[in-house]
């Protein structure tokens, strides 16, 4: 699936991508701070260094960061909730599918189950 570029896309890479250089020789990181002190703000920037392509980060407002982390909070509790639910509904169910029939669906064998109860029992120290 092809994405097209939007003028967007190209004013944030422009405006918010900065590489290390950037920020080590002006005083953008600063300014960049000083913007988030003023008021809650949802900009934010991507650092990246040139010489290694995967090494990037995101600098972004504490407070906005903070709002983000609660969202992906409440997010994992709904699906914890949720399957809680499943599992309630389902505790009388009687399994109809052979233990054999979900090892195989899962890709396991005796030497991956193994292993699992072994972390599994590590988990549990």
């Amino acid at each position: 699936m092809k994405t097209a570029m939007r003028a967007d896309h190209l004013k944030f890479l422009k405006e918010r991508v900065l590489n290390i250089q950037d920020i080590t020789r002006s005083k953008k990181l600063t300014q960049i701070l000083d913007s988030y002190a003023e008021r809650v703000s949802d900009e934010v920037f991507v650092i990246q260094n040139d010489r290694k392509k995967d090494a990037r980060a995101v600098i972004a407002d504490l407070e906005y960061f903070e709002e983000l982390l609660m969202y992906r909070e409440a997010v994992e509790q709904a699906i914890d909730d949720g399957m809680d639910e499943v599992a309630r509904e389902r505790k009388d169910a009687i399994a109809d599918i052979p233990l054999g029939q979900v090892v195989a669906g899962l890709d396991l064998d005796v030497d991956r189950i193994v292993a699992m109860s072994e972390d599994f029992a590590k988990d549990e120290d």
